[in-house]
């Protein structure tokens, strides 16, 4: 097993603070256009439905994307791909903002998708030119800024929609990753092409067939019905092709999903937890919302817009960035069972809060924010863990595994959420997802306390 000790030595604080600046422009996109979805359905004339495939065909296509390129980053170069990576997330934004239909707009909007591999590219190259404290603190500032990308956008799409055009968000966008790429391209150091590598070709077509078919399934299932023949087609074609990568990628050379690495314990956990941790968050992102903006005259809701809603979410957001910066040391100090377990606490006591007092815009503020803690926290110790499983050769590959296990756990606490709220959208139909969190949390602490007790200092 590597160990994060065995990354050469570099001095990274300019590099951590460009690869943190890539993160960045990819977790804003994210969420920036959950509060212009109206306002595109509307210009574009389209149903709700379809406007829905705004979010999701980002969704698909990042989750396909996310480990073939970062595959792509170990086989050809982290820093390379990562350029080019960003080359193709700009050029797909500007022309966003220039799409003349909804059509076009799904299309770019899909391409944007390839600008998930930046998180595992970003840390390979971290694992490759930062060591010691240095590169377990980079990988805290990469946690954490994923955080405080996706819940700032919020706030900055809202204020966008309120003064300027729904193309702003784009040509905004488009400008921060074209000095993001300009960043990497001066400070990251150059990477080298690993020679006789071939490509995984077949296992490649079986993860995205897999990866593709489940979150379909997934994303159709509160539409289509769990019974239904589409829906159990689609898990039929995911399982076959999660078979045939199995079968596949345990006899080649260089496999997209090295199997040999789940077979390891802490392996399989950190997949388990990192699950959990795209699970949980997402009931909240889903309901508070609808709590907030409810008119006041309900008997849950406080009538806030979609710029007061995000303000009122937007202190846990900075704590999901402490959360992933203050990990690193506690890691360090008392190994990664404590953070993770920590992570989940301060989860379920959020939850719990929430669930009890699920209109009160103060018990909103505070139990969420210690949902986003906990939530920064948990991202930052998965990715600690996968940073001193797998090798430096193997980073990008396995860190873009890790974000699709994240985003199918988002994918899932979708329509899981949206199941247990049409018992009717209440207070006590709110109260129930939360609880449903706090359970998660409590259970998923089962496998956490079997993570390794002992202090991180000489791998971190």
């Amino acid at each position: 097993m590597t160990t994060l000790a065995e990354a050469p030595t570099r001095s990274g604080s300019r590099v951590i603070a460009a690869l943190a600046g890539a993160v960045l422009v990819y977790s804003l996109m994210q969420t920036m256009l959950v509060p212009a979805l109206p306002v595109l359905g509307e210009h574009f004339d389209t149903s709700v439905a379809v406007t829905g495939w705004i979010l999701t065909s980002y969704l698909l296509a990042a989750a396909v994307m996310a480990p073939i390129v970062g595959a792509m980053g170990d086989r050809f170069g982290d820093k390379r791909v990562l350029v080019i990576v960003l080359i193709i997330f700009a050029l797909a934004t500007f022309a966003a903002a220039a799409a003349p239909n909804i059509g076009v707009l799904l299309v770019v909007r899909a391409v944007q998708g390839v600008s998930m591999a930046s998180f595992p590219l970003a840390m390979a190259v971290l694992r490759r030119t930062v060591v010691g404290p240095e590169l377990s603190s980079g990988i805290g500032w990469l946690a954490g800024t994923l955080g405080i990308g996706a819940g700032s956008a919020l706030v900055i799409g809202g204020v966008i929609l309120e003064y300027l055009s729904w193309q702003w968000l784009f040509v905004i966008t488009g400008i921060l990753i074209v000095l993001a790429l300009v960043a990497v391209v001066a400070v990251v150091p150059g990477s080298h092409r690993r020679p006789g590598m071939p490509t995984d070709w077949a296992g490649d077509g079986a993860l995205a067939f897999g990866l593709v078919s489940l979150l379909l399934a997934i994303t159709k299932a509160s539409d289509w019905g769990v019974l239904s023949l589409g829906f159990w087609g689609l898990v039929v074609i995911a399982l076959v092709s999660f078979a045939t990568l199995i079968a596949v990628d345990s006899r080649h050379d260089a496999p997209i999903v090295d199997m040999r690495v789940f077979r390891d314990k802490p392996m399989m956990i950190t997949s388990a937890l990192t699950l959990v941790f795209g699970f949980v968050p997402y009931i909240f992102y889903l309901c508070l919302p609808r709590i907030l903006q409810a008119p006041d005259t309900s008997t849950y809701g406080s009538g806030f817009t979609v710029v007061q809603t995000g303000l009122a979410l937007l202190p846990a957001a900075v704590l999901v960035f402490l959360g992933g910066r203050l990990t690193p040391a506690l890691a360090r100090r008392y190994g990664p069972r404590v953070p993770a377990v920590t992570a989940l606490a301060l989860m379920a006591t959020g939850a719990i809060g929430l669930a009890i007092w699920p209109s009160s815009v103060v018990a909103i503020v505070l139990f969420f924010s210690l949902v986003g803690l906990g939530n920064g926290v948990g991202f930052a110790v998965c990715a600690l863990l996968v940073a001193s499983i797998v090798p430096p050769s193997e980073m990008a590959a396995a860190s873009g595994v890790n974000s699709v296990i994240r985003t199918v756990g988002s994918a899932v606490g979708a329509p899981v959420t949206t199941a247990v709220l049409a018992i009717g959208i209440s207070g006590d139909s709110f109260g129930a997802a939360f609880v449903m969190g706090a359970v998660i949390s409590v259970v998923a602490c089962l496998p956490a306390f079997a993570l390794p007790v002992t202090r991180a200092a000489q791998t971190a």
